[in-house]
Protein backbone atom coordinates (compact mmCIF):
# COMPACT_ATOMS: atom_id res chain seq x y z
CA UNK A 1 0.00 0.00 0.00
CA UNK A 2 1.07 3.43 -0.81
CA UNK A 3 1.88 6.05 1.67
CA UNK A 4 -0.65 8.22 0.05
CA UNK A 5 -3.21 5.09 1.00
CA UNK A 6 -3.71 5.57 4.23
CA UNK A 7 -4.55 9.57 3.96
CA UNK A 8 -7.26 8.48 0.99
CA UNK A 9 -8.94 5.93 3.52
CA UNK A 10 -9.38 8.59 6.34
CA UNK A 11 -10.34 11.25 3.69
CA UNK A 12 -12.67 8.52 2.24
CA UNK A 13 -13.92 8.02 6.55
CA UNK A 14 -14.74 11.26 7.04
CA UNK A 15 -16.64 12.16 3.75
CA UNK A 16 -18.47 9.00 4.43
CA UNK A 17 -19.09 10.36 7.84
CA UNK A 18 -20.00 13.68 6.84
CA UNK A 19 -22.89 12.22 4.28
CA UNK A 20 -24.41 9.95 7.19
CA UNK A 21 -24.52 12.59 9.09
CA UNK A 22 -26.26 14.49 6.77
CA UNK A 23 -28.60 12.19 5.77
CA UNK A 24 -29.46 10.94 9.56
CA UNK A 25 -30.79 14.74 10.06
CA UNK A 26 -32.52 14.96 7.09
CA UNK A 27 -36.68 14.22 8.70
CA UNK A 28 -38.09 11.44 7.18
CA UNK A 29 -41.79 13.24 5.24
CA UNK A 30 -44.79 10.18 5.21
CA UNK A 31 -46.50 10.04 1.89
CA UNK A 32 -49.88 11.41 3.73
CA UNK A 33 -47.90 14.48 4.86
CA UNK A 34 -46.07 14.81 1.34
CA UNK A 35 -49.72 15.00 0.00
CA UNK A 36 -50.78 17.53 2.35
CA UNK A 37 -47.78 19.92 1.45
CA UNK A 38 -48.03 19.09 -2.55
CA UNK A 39 -52.00 19.81 -2.27
CA UNK A 40 -51.52 23.02 -0.45
CA UNK A 41 -48.56 24.33 -2.49
CA UNK A 42 -50.94 24.06 -5.98
CA UNK A 43 -53.41 25.64 -3.67
CA UNK A 44 -51.17 28.72 -3.06
CA UNK A 45 -50.24 28.97 -6.58
CA UNK A 46 -53.56 28.44 -7.95
CA UNK A 47 -54.54 31.49 -5.20
CA UNK A 48 -51.85 33.42 -7.05
CA UNK A 49 -53.23 33.10 -10.41
CA UNK A 50 -56.45 34.48 -9.06
CA UNK A 51 -57.85 30.56 -9.58
CA UNK A 52 -59.96 30.26 -6.45
CA UNK A 53 -62.15 27.38 -7.39
CA UNK A 54 -58.96 25.35 -8.11
CA UNK A 55 -57.54 26.97 -4.83
CA UNK A 56 -59.97 25.62 -2.63
CA UNK A 57 -59.92 22.28 -3.94
CA UNK A 58 -55.92 21.30 -3.16
CA UNK A 59 -56.26 23.32 -0.06
CA UNK A 60 -59.49 21.24 0.63
CA UNK A 61 -57.58 18.10 -0.08
CA UNK A 62 -54.61 19.29 2.53
CA UNK A 63 -57.11 19.53 5.46
CA UNK A 64 -58.62 16.76 5.37
CA UNK A 65 -55.22 14.92 5.04
CA UNK A 66 -54.09 16.88 8.49
CA UNK A 67 -57.64 15.93 10.01
CA UNK A 68 -56.39 12.43 9.50
CA UNK A 69 -53.38 12.92 11.12
CA UNK A 70 -54.76 14.60 13.75
CA UNK A 71 -52.50 17.20 13.19
CA UNK A 72 -53.67 20.53 14.45
CA UNK A 73 -50.61 22.86 12.98
CA UNK A 74 -51.18 22.10 9.48
CA UNK A 75 -55.28 22.22 9.89
CA UNK A 76 -55.06 25.08 11.39
CA UNK A 77 -52.47 26.55 9.06
CA UNK A 78 -55.06 25.27 5.90
CA UNK A 79 -58.18 26.90 7.50
CA UNK A 80 -56.39 29.78 7.67
CA UNK A 81 -55.52 29.43 4.05
CA UNK A 82 -59.22 28.46 3.11
CA UNK A 83 -60.86 31.34 4.97
CA UNK A 84 -58.28 33.29 2.87
CA UNK A 85 -60.32 32.08 -0.55
CA UNK A 86 -63.80 32.11 0.94
CA UNK A 87 -63.43 35.99 1.94
CA UNK A 88 -61.54 36.51 -2.25
CA UNK A 89 -64.75 34.45 -3.45
CA UNK A 90 -66.90 37.04 -1.36
CA UNK A 91 -67.99 34.31 0.80
CA UNK A 92 -67.60 35.94 4.20
CA UNK A 93 -69.63 33.57 6.42
CA UNK A 94 -67.56 30.59 5.22
CA UNK A 95 -64.57 32.57 5.84
CA UNK A 96 -65.32 33.36 9.81
CA UNK A 97 -66.81 29.49 9.92
CA UNK A 98 -63.32 28.52 8.75
CA UNK A 99 -61.26 31.20 11.06
CA UNK A 100 -63.82 30.33 14.80
CA UNK A 101 -62.44 26.57 13.92
CA UNK A 102 -58.48 27.45 14.84
CA UNK A 103 -59.70 29.91 17.09
CA UNK A 104 -61.93 27.25 19.32
CA UNK A 105 -59.06 25.62 20.89
CA UNK A 106 -56.34 28.27 21.61
CA UNK A 107 -54.60 25.49 24.07
CA UNK A 108 -54.37 23.59 21.14
CA UNK A 109 -52.88 26.39 18.53
CA UNK A 110 -49.64 28.26 19.01
CA UNK A 111 -49.50 32.18 19.59
CA UNK A 112 -48.47 33.15 16.09
CA UNK A 113 -51.46 31.26 14.73
CA UNK A 114 -53.61 32.26 16.99
CA UNK A 115 -52.35 36.22 16.12
CA UNK A 116 -53.03 35.62 12.59
CA UNK A 117 -56.31 33.71 13.41
CA UNK A 118 -57.51 36.86 15.52
CA UNK A 119 -56.82 39.73 12.75
CA UNK A 120 -58.22 37.56 9.92
CA UNK A 121 -61.37 37.29 12.21
CA UNK A 122 -61.09 41.09 12.69
CA UNK A 123 -60.31 41.80 8.50
CA UNK A 124 -64.03 39.91 8.07
CA UNK A 125 -66.14 41.68 10.47
CA UNK A 126 -64.56 44.86 9.58
CA UNK A 127 -65.66 44.26 6.03
CA UNK A 128 -69.22 43.43 7.40
CA UNK A 129 -69.11 46.73 9.54
CA UNK A 130 -69.28 44.95 12.67
CA UNK A 131 -66.72 47.21 14.72
CA UNK A 132 -67.64 45.62 18.15
CA UNK A 133 -66.02 42.08 17.03
CA UNK A 134 -63.78 43.73 14.99
CA UNK A 135 -62.04 46.03 17.69
CA UNK A 136 -62.34 42.60 19.93
CA UNK A 137 -60.60 40.27 17.79
CA UNK A 138 -57.69 43.25 17.40
CA UNK A 139 -57.51 43.70 21.47
CA UNK A 140 -57.37 39.66 21.60
CA UNK A 141 -54.90 39.72 18.86
CA UNK A 142 -52.79 42.84 20.22
CA UNK A 143 -52.76 41.00 24.09
CA UNK A 144 -50.65 37.89 22.48
CA UNK A 145 -48.48 40.08 20.12
CA UNK A 146 -45.55 42.40 21.13
CA UNK A 147 -44.35 45.55 19.39
CA UNK A 148 -41.95 43.55 17.68
CA UNK A 149 -43.79 40.09 17.02
CA UNK A 150 -44.48 39.55 13.30
CA UNK A 151 -47.91 40.74 13.17
CA UNK A 152 -47.45 44.15 14.63
CA UNK A 153 -47.63 46.02 11.23
CA UNK A 154 -50.68 43.98 10.00
CA UNK A 155 -52.57 44.52 13.67
CA UNK A 156 -51.98 48.75 13.24
CA UNK A 157 -53.09 48.73 9.69
CA UNK A 158 -56.44 46.77 10.40
CA UNK A 159 -56.45 49.52 13.58
CA UNK A 160 -56.05 52.38 10.84
CA UNK A 161 -59.04 50.44 8.37
CA UNK A 162 -61.16 50.20 11.32
CA UNK A 163 -60.92 54.23 12.34
CA UNK A 164 -61.61 54.90 8.65
CA UNK A 165 -64.52 52.88 8.80
CA UNK A 166 -65.45 54.99 12.09
CA UNK A 167 -65.08 58.07 10.23
CA UNK A 168 -61.73 58.91 11.86
CA UNK A 169 -59.35 59.77 9.05
CA UNK A 170 -57.21 61.55 10.86
CA UNK A 171 -56.39 58.43 13.53
CA UNK A 172 -56.54 56.08 10.71
CA UNK A 173 -53.72 58.68 9.03
CA UNK A 174 -51.42 58.29 12.10
CA UNK A 175 -51.85 54.86 12.86
CA UNK A 176 -50.93 53.83 9.15
CA UNK A 177 -47.70 56.09 9.54
CA UNK A 178 -46.97 54.23 12.38
CA UNK A 179 -47.33 50.96 10.76
CA UNK A 180 -44.94 52.20 7.67
CA UNK A 181 -42.32 53.43 10.48
CA UNK A 182 -41.93 49.69 11.98
CA UNK A 183 -38.33 48.34 10.95
CA UNK A 184 -40.52 45.18 10.07
CA UNK A 185 -41.96 47.28 6.99
CA UNK A 186 -39.58 49.32 5.55
CA UNK A 187 -39.35 49.65 2.02
CA UNK A 188 -37.10 46.55 0.18
CA UNK A 189 -36.74 46.40 -3.34
CA UNK A 190 -37.59 44.46 -5.16
CA UNK A 191 -40.78 43.72 -3.02
CA UNK A 192 -40.42 39.62 -4.05
CA UNK A 193 -37.36 39.71 -1.40
CA UNK A 194 -40.09 40.06 1.41
CA UNK A 195 -43.05 39.52 -0.20
CA UNK A 196 -45.33 39.73 3.01
CA UNK A 197 -43.62 42.97 4.84
CA UNK A 198 -43.65 44.07 1.29
CA UNK A 199 -47.27 43.23 0.92
CA UNK A 200 -48.29 45.07 4.03
CA UNK A 201 -46.53 47.86 3.69
CA UNK A 202 -48.74 48.12 0.13
CA UNK A 203 -51.99 48.01 2.95
CA UNK A 204 -50.64 50.58 5.00
CA UNK A 205 -49.90 53.08 1.94
CA UNK A 206 -53.48 52.54 0.57
CA UNK A 207 -55.18 53.35 4.42
CA UNK A 208 -52.97 56.35 4.39
CA UNK A 209 -54.12 57.47 0.80
CA UNK A 210 -57.75 56.60 1.87
CA UNK A 211 -57.00 58.85 4.89
CA UNK A 212 -55.19 61.96 2.77
CA UNK A 213 -58.42 61.49 0.59
CA UNK A 214 -60.81 62.19 3.57
CA UNK A 215 -59.04 64.98 4.73
CA UNK A 216 -59.08 66.87 1.71
CA UNK A 217 -55.06 65.97 0.45
CA UNK A 218 -55.55 64.31 -3.06
CA UNK A 219 -51.68 65.32 -3.88
CA UNK A 220 -50.44 63.26 -0.66
CA UNK A 221 -53.31 60.48 -1.95
CA UNK A 222 -52.60 60.21 -5.08
CA UNK A 223 -48.55 59.77 -3.95
CA UNK A 224 -49.35 57.57 -1.51
CA UNK A 225 -51.81 55.27 -4.06
CA UNK A 226 -49.36 55.23 -6.49
CA UNK A 227 -46.42 53.95 -3.81
CA UNK A 228 -48.92 51.06 -3.13
CA UNK A 229 -50.17 50.32 -6.85
CA UNK A 230 -46.27 49.49 -7.30
CA UNK A 231 -45.92 47.24 -4.52
CA UNK A 232 -49.10 45.30 -5.59
CA UNK A 233 -48.00 45.18 -9.21
CA UNK A 234 -44.49 43.99 -8.50
CA UNK A 235 -45.74 41.30 -5.97
CA UNK A 236 -48.99 39.96 -8.16
CA UNK A 237 -51.89 41.13 -5.81
CA UNK A 238 -54.60 41.75 -8.71
CA UNK A 239 -57.12 42.00 -5.66
CA UNK A 240 -55.27 44.82 -4.51
CA UNK A 241 -54.40 46.39 -7.58
CA UNK A 242 -58.08 47.39 -8.08
CA UNK A 243 -58.84 49.34 -4.98
CA UNK A 244 -54.73 51.08 -5.63
CA UNK A 245 -56.43 52.01 -9.15
CA UNK A 246 -59.58 52.91 -7.98
CA UNK A 247 -58.06 55.99 -5.86
CA UNK A 248 -55.66 57.04 -7.69
CA UNK A 249 -58.72 57.61 -9.88
CA UNK A 250 -60.31 59.77 -7.28
CA UNK A 251 -57.31 61.47 -6.63
CA UNK A 252 -56.75 62.46 -9.90
CA UNK A 253 -60.47 63.75 -10.87
CA UNK A 254 -60.02 65.41 -7.44
CA UNK A 255 -56.93 67.52 -8.76
CA UNK A 256 -58.91 68.01 -11.81
CA UNK A 257 -56.16 65.87 -14.10
CA UNK A 258 -59.04 64.60 -16.48
CA UNK A 259 -56.81 62.79 -18.91
CA UNK A 260 -55.38 60.91 -15.50
CA UNK A 261 -58.30 60.19 -14.26
CA UNK A 262 -59.89 58.38 -17.32
CA UNK A 263 -57.31 56.18 -17.75
CA UNK A 264 -56.81 55.04 -14.42
CA UNK A 265 -60.83 54.49 -14.39
CA UNK A 266 -60.40 52.33 -17.75
CA UNK A 267 -57.12 50.50 -16.49
CA UNK A 268 -59.62 49.95 -13.15
CA UNK A 269 -62.85 48.96 -14.73
CA UNK A 270 -60.35 46.27 -16.84
CA UNK A 271 -58.69 44.80 -13.70
CA UNK A 272 -62.45 44.28 -12.29
CA UNK A 273 -63.60 42.19 -15.36
CA UNK A 274 -60.60 40.27 -15.51
CA UNK A 275 -61.01 39.33 -11.73
CA UNK A 276 -63.98 38.32 -12.01
CA UNK A 277 -63.07 36.23 -15.16
CA UNK A 278 -60.42 34.49 -12.93
CA UNK A 279 -62.68 33.73 -10.21
CA UNK A 280 -65.63 32.14 -12.48
CA UNK A 281 -63.02 30.72 -14.72
CA UNK A 282 -64.02 32.03 -18.08
CA UNK A 283 -62.35 34.23 -20.38
CA UNK A 284 -62.08 38.01 -19.86
CA UNK A 285 -64.02 40.58 -22.34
Amino acid sequence: MSRGAPRSILLLSCTTAVLLAACAQKPVISPAVSLAQASAQRGAQAFARGELPGAQREYTTALRVYESLGDTPGRASTLLSLARIAAQAGKPAEALAAVDQVLADPALVDVPTRITAHGRAAALHLAQGNIPLTEKHLADAAALCAASCADAGAITVLRARAALAQQQPAIALRLASDALALPALALVTPATLKPQASAERANALRVQAQAQMALGAPALASSAALAALELDRALGLADRVLPDLQLLAQASRELGATDAAQRYQALAERAQAAGRALRSGTAAD
